[in-house]
């Protein structure tokens, strides 16, 4: 009996003396942390929290011809709707799509120079992409979008959920600059340089890639809450040609 309660009480202090389990879901107070200094780092939460749109123009570099494009991206944050453009020499494309219930604003300039509807599958996919936007979901944080909540992973990335499912990730350097993000299930992402390209008090990064390096972009320039007139979107009444 003595043996048996020995071992008991053995057995119990070792327990005691284990660490403590790690948490599989952090606090949320945690994740609020992380994100305070995350936006701290990236201009402060109040000049995010004020975007409301930005025109984001990029030199692309990729691996399939052309390898050398200009992007420019406009896009609303207070509604779904953006449009790109792309061109190089030789090249020149567009693309508007808007979120329900305007699919009927969608277009594209093709390659030919015809103006289309954009497939189904391209408009739920960029649709997609407009939900898990790295720079809108930094301006949703700091707006503390009742919509959104906050979570870390295990591995420390901070991550942002909506209606019960990840949407976005970034994993951040010692000084709070996120260095990795990524969208929805993907577990790669991209990578970004420093975030020390500045406009109306806010950080961008100079550069991003793909994990694997075959597509990478520096930026040329940046505007911030423009005047985003509906003409921006309109479909052209006849093709470009």
């Amino acid at each position: 009996m003595q043996h048996r309660n020995f071992t008991a009480c053995l057995a119990l202090l070792c327990a005691l003396m284990l660490p403590p389990a790690a948490d599989a879901n952090p606090p949320a107070a945690d994740a609020e942390a992380v994100a305070e200094k995350m936006l701290t780092a990236l201009g402060g939460r109040a000049n995010w929290a004020h975007v409301r749109n930005t025109v984001h123009d990029a030199q692309q570099f990729r691996v399939d011809a052309p390898v050398e494009v200009r992007g420019v991206i406009t896009m609303d944050f207070e509604h779904p709707r953006f449009r790109i453009d792309t061109t190089a020499p030789g090249l020149t494309l567009a693309r508007v799509v808007v979120g329900a219930p305007d699919h009927a604003k969608d277009w594209r300039l093709t390659r030919d120079g015809q103006i289309a509807e954009v497939p189904a599958a391209t408009r739920a996919e960029d649709l997609r992409w407009y939900a898990s936007h790295v720079y809108r979901t930094l301006a949703r944080i700091a707006k503390r979008d009742p919509a959104i909540t906050l979570s870390l992973h295990a591995d420390g990335r901070l991550q942002v959920n909506e209606a019960g499912k990840r949407i976005a990730w970034y994993r951040l350097n010692a000084a709070g600059e996120p260095f990795a993000y990524g969208a929805h299930d993907d577990e790669k992402g991209s990578l970004s340089g420093p975030w020390r390209y500045e406009k109306d008090g806010i950080r961008h990064p100079v550069w991003t890639s793909n994990a694997d390096g075959t597509f990478r972009a520096a930026i040329n320039a940046l505007r911030v809450n423009v005047p985003l007139d509906e003409a921006i979107f309109a479909r052209p009444a006849r093709p470009a040609n």
